[in-house]
Order: C-alpha cells, then structure tokens, then sequence
C-alpha cells in the first residue's frame, strides 16, 4: 500500500482542482451499462455423455437445447445501444478486461516497488496447506500438539475436574498458563452481556480482562447441527444403522462399497439386535416431512463458497438481504466417519431461516447413507449434491464434475438420495465436463433429473475444463430453462452476478427461478441489498469496515474468544479481505461506467485513508485492518498466504494506468 499512500495527496489535488467529489452513499448509479454475460461463480456442477432417452418430448427438447452456444467473447463489449455516453478510453479498457477508473483516482504503479512473488505464494495457488506452509503434514501435526500442550484445559479454566485425565493433551498448570498468556484485548467479550452470561472459555478468553467491566448488547444464540460425543463415537465406530438405505439399495442392486470387509461383517452381525440410532424412529413423521416443495423464486440464493463461505460470513450476508444460505462443501465421507472439522462446516445460525447442506461424493451407496444420516441428524431444508466441482483431487474420487462423465452413476446417485431422504434434493450442475459445446450435458441431465426425484438444479454456466475463465454462458442457461420448465423442475442459475442489473437481466426469464451468488457475494456482500432496492450502493469506507467486525463479532462467536478462536476469526477475514480488495467503489469509475466481475481494477487511491488501505492487497494493510476490527496485535510467529490466487492488480492494469493518469481532458 506504500505507492498508494504516495499518490493519495496528488491525488486529492487532482480531485480538488477537476471539481471531483464523492458520490453520495444513499444515490442511485444511473448511468450506462457495458453488456455483459451475467451472474455468479462459485462451485458447480454438470453432467458428462448421456443416453437418448425414448420418450420422443425429451429428444425434441434435447434437440433444442443442444445447439452450439453464441461465442461469449462478445459480452465483454459495450452494447451499440447504451455505450453512446461511455468514453472512448473506457470502452478500449473494458475491450482489454480492465475496469476504467477516474483518471483522479489512478496511480502509475512502479514495477520495480513491486515485490516478485514468492515460492510460497506460487504454492497457495494450490490451496493445500502443506504447499503454503513447506511443511509435511507431520510437522504440521507435531506443531498441533506441541500447541495444544501449551493451552489450558477447557474444564480447569472453568474452575472444574478435567474429565479426560491423562487422555487429555492440554496443560493443567492454571498459574503457568496464566503468566505466558498473551495480554489480553480490550474490548468487551462478545459471550458477556446483560443478562448476566457467562464466557465458556473461562481464563482463556482474550477478553478475559473486561469480563467484569465490559458488557456487550447481543445476546448469543446456539448454532444447530452440532455433533455430539455420543454420535461422533457412533459414526467412528461404525455403530450407526442405515435400514432406509441398505433397504434401497438392495432393491436397487447397488452393491455397500464404502465399508470395508470388517465393517461389513460387523454390521451383517449386529444387524439383528441393534436398534435404530438415529434422531427419529423408522415411520414416525418429523417437522420436514410435513414441509412444502421448495420456493426459490425471486429468493437471494448466496452460493456454497470453500473456505470464504463459512457461518460467520453467511450471518453477514443474511444482514444485508441473502434469503437462502448453504454450507460449505462437506465431503459425504468424511461426515460418515465422524469427522468433526467436516461436521463443523453444516452448522447453522437460527438467523439462517432457508438453510441448505451440500455433500460431495461419488456413489450411490456412500451418497443414501449420507442422505439418510442427514436427513436424521441435521436441521436443513435442502440437501444439495455437488456434481460440479473442478477441484482435481475432488474429480480423481469419482466426485464433483467427474460425475457428468458417467450419467448412469450420476442417476443412481440421485435416486439412491431421494429414496431415502424426506428432506429435498437438490443438484448443482455445470454445462459439461469437456469444454467443447457438442459435448455440453447439462440440457440431457435437467429433464432427467425431476424422474429422478430432484426438487431443484442449479447449472453454472461454464464447464469443468473452463474452471473460471470467459465469461458465464447464460444463453445455454436459458436454452436449459426451457427444458427444466417442460420438465417441471425448478431451475436457479449461476454465474457473474454482480450488479442488481446481471440478476434482472438473468430472471427476466420466467423459467429461471432465481439467480445463486457466488464471487458477487464474496467481493461486494452489499449486492444483496442493491438487488433488493434496485440501485448501485456508493458504499463508504466506514460502511465496510462496520461489516468486517460484525464478521469478527459472529466469528468470535463461532470458533471461540480464546488464543485459537482469535487467530481463526482473523485468518479467516484474511482469507475474505483476499477478495474484498478487488471492489472497486462506484463513484471512484469512469462516468456512465457500471462494474463487472471479469474486469480487473487497476491501482487506484481512495477517496479517503480508509478506503485506500480497504483496495490494498499487502497482507499488512489487511493486519492493521483485523486490528481496527478489535482482534488485537497479532502474534509475532502469525503468517498468512492467502488460499486462492485472486490478485486485483496485473501489470496490464499497471501499464494502463500509468499510460491515462496524464491524459487530457477529451474522454471525462
């Protein structure tokens, strides 16, 4: 951020003498718009080569839907009929993927200042923690455990017996831990309040200091789908009864593939004298069952985000508008096993009021024990199936969009789930596995899949090969739709969103029933309640920063106020501030000009101090802010690569701005 500070005064004295002010917060953007394909990105689905099927309506619709897609290249392009009153400069840039900024607000950035990336960097494009660390996955272990020794015990820092005794990896030592703690932060604890709550982390809270003098005003409320002691041991050992599904599958065929021969036989034993474990006993109806079919019509669908998309961000989200909000990505074997940090990623605030869970995994038996375990054990209104992720590691288990590949495994997938399952089923697909248009599966699958027993698809309008690239194709969303609607199957799309025009534009069409936000959400969480007011939010600095301590508030919430709870909220404001960076704010655009999700900014200063550190991609502008939003200095040994790659700043965005900052006065 240092050459940003450097321009901010020349910049202020540009501003100053062309008369440039900031728009106000509460304005609607009226001007121009460069056409572009619409709607968000995040994970997704689709489907791979599929059998014609004998009922002649589904040939005739396939046929229709199957026609090879307009090239998506010239979406990028400002319409003829609206970019009359856009600048010839700001049309060039956008024809080049960056986003035209005031030529005030702009910085000529000196490549030399800038940083080479570093090994480590190049590893966390690969998101794996071994990589961005150089560490292996024992070391990484190791360091857990030599942590953990050093921590307090969560019973003793409660004044209480430790109930795990030498099983229990925590320091007891209360005084010694006490000494080496870190100073505490001052700020009120977000689980002390007025009615007198207490901390569940005792001693080992960071606000430990403020317990008896500070007093927030919100209450905390309990997250739901927690995993117990007592199921966690079942689930791990195997204890757990399936009767709906291994009833379905034996009708079906489907041969148990994801026990081993141990397990099995197990099972086969105990199959006569074990009871049912579940929430609710066979037959007996819960509240689910009584429920209507889904509703998404018109509803603010934020879209299942890795690592970005967690509870606290979701709570934030729901703040601003977002009506239906669903888990991060949970792979269906982990969460048969008990895996706790894989159940953590399905807990739900009572704040989310349309909640979904989704799972990834390969085959049909593995998938109905899942459902069913769900449908027992989890409150949620949907059960969403990833059948769209590009993730390599994700693709070589047979998951994700490997899926489109082997349509037959996909149905049985889906069957499997829904004939087990009293909670709805929903899938997410992607137009193809192969990124070649006579290869696109997704118009064979969507008719398929009401038969199959879906409620709702969700199609992302690109393809495996294609990851993120281009832009979305939505104009094979919309042939789609027209099969879904002959179908009858609800179908909600994705990909771009990310003003309130990209989703008006996307649900004009009547067969769409709404549009899922993905990296729309991420950048700018603010977008629900511009499509909820139709109208662009200048939203200022101050505005920003109030969401990331919320974001910290509900995070402390969440993973806990102690020393591991602290680092979490921060890391993963790191992790979303890994984004948020890229927003560029309205009033600082060229004239007429309205923002896409494909074009990148280039450097710039805000409006204010605030704002410009807010556009900063230097980790430690990024520290400074995680301490504004009250989580404290942090440790010195704290290091953080981001998990995604999504820098804002290129060198063309570089070049063109360095080539605009001195250009006349003929393109304002």
């Amino acid at each position: 951020c240092a050459c940003l500070r450097r321009g901010l005064s020349r910049a202020r004295r540009t501003n100053a003498a062309r008369g440039v002010r900031g728009v106000d917060t509460r304005t609607r953007h009226t001007g121009q718009m460069p056409s572009s394909s619409s709607s968000d990105a995040s994970s997704s689905s689709s489907s791979s080569e599929t059998n014609a099927s004998d009922d002649s309506t589904h040939v005739a619709a396939v046929a229709r839907a199957s026609a090879p897609p307009p090239a998506a290249a010239a979406a990028s392009a400002p319409a003829p009929a609206r970019d009359a009153q856009v600048s010839s400069r700001a049309r060039e840039l956008i024809s080049r993927g960056l986003l035209p900024i005031a030529r005030g607000a702009l910085v000529a950035e000196d490549d030399d200042r800038r940083p080479e990336p570093s090994a480590v960097d190049v590893g966390a494009a690969r998101g794996q923690d071994r990589d961005r660390q150089g560490e292996s996955l024992r070391a990484i272990k190791r360091k857990k455990a030599e942590m953990r020794s050093k921590d307090l015990c969560r019973y003793k820092a409660r004044g209480e017996v430790c109930k795990l005794g030498k099983r229990c990896g925590y320091a007891h030592d209360v005084e010694g831990f006490t000494r080496d703690k870190p100073p505490d932060i001052k700020a009120a604890c977000v689980f002390i309040n007025a009615s007198g709550a207490k901390c569940p982390f005792g001693i080992r809270c960071r606000f430990a200091g403020g317990h008896e003098r500070m007093r927030g005003s919100r209450c905390v409320e309990a997250e739901m789908n927690v995993l117990g002691d007592e199921m966690q041991k079942r689930l791990s050992r195997n204890a757990y009864a399936f009767p709906k599904s291994d009833a379905a599958l034996k009708a079906a065929g489907i041969e148990v593939k994801c026990l081993s021969f141990a397990q099995k036989s197990k099972v086969e034993r105990n199959a006569g004298s074990q009871g049912y474990l579940g929430a609710c006993e066979p037959g007996r109806v819960n509240e689910r069952e009584r429920r209507g079919p889904l509703d998404f019509k018109n509803k603010l669908y934020v879209a299942p985000l890795t690592t970005v998309g967690n509870l606290p961000f979701r709570r934030v989200c729901v703040d601003l508008g977002a009506d239906i909000t669903v888990s991060e990505m949970a792979m269906a074997s982990n969460l048969l096993k008990g895996d706790r940090r894989e159940w953590a990623l399905l807990r739900r605030h009572p704040s989310e009021k349309f909640y979904g869970v989704q799972v990834c995994g390969g085959y049909p038996d593995l998938m109905s024990r899942c459902a069913e375990l769900l449908d027992n054990e989890v409150r949620c209104d949907f059960i969403d199936v990833n059948m769209g992720c590009p993730i390599d590691g994700v693709c070589a288990k047979g998951a994700g969009s490997s899926l489109m590949r082997d349509t037959d495994r996909l149905k049985n997938v889906v069957r499997s789930m829904t004939a087990v399952s009293s909670t709805p089923v929903t899938i997410k697909l992607r137009m193809g596995y192969f990124d070649d248009p006579s290869k696109y599966v997704a118009h064979d699958i969507i008719p398929r899949a009401t038969k199959w027993g879906a409620a709702a698809a969700t199609l992302h309008g690109r393809t495996r090969e294609q990851r993120y690239s281009r832009l979305a194709d939505w104009s094979y969303i919309d042939r789609c739709s027209a099969v879904a609607a002959e179908s009858g199957l609800t179908l909600v799309g994705n990909g771009d969103v990310y003003t309130f025009e990209d989703y008006n534009a996307n649900v004009a069409n009547p067969n769409i029933a709404t549009c899922m936000i993905g990296r729309g959400a991420i950048i700018k969480p603010w977008l629900m309640t511009e499509i909820k007011e139709q109208r662009h939010w200048d939203i200022s600095a101050n505005e920003r920063l109030d969401l990331f301590k919320d974001f910290c508030s509900y995070g402390l919430e969440h993973w806990g106020s102690d020393s591991m709870g602290v680092e979490k909220t921060r890391r993963y404001l790191l992790e979303w501030m890994s984004y948020t960076h890229r927003y560029v704010p309205i009033g600082l655009l060229e004239q007429h000009v309205v923002p896409k999700l494909h074009l990148r900014p280039m450097r710039y200063v805000g409006r204010s101090d605030l704002e410009t550190k807010l556009a900063s991609d230097d980790v430690k502008d990024w520290l400074e802010i995680s301490e504004m939003c009250g989580l404290g200095r942090p440790d010195e040994s704290f290091k953080f690569v981001p998990k995604h790659a999504s820098n804002s700043y290129t060198k063309e965005s570089a070049e063109a701005a360095a080539s605009w900052v001195d250009v006349g006065e003929e393109n304002g």
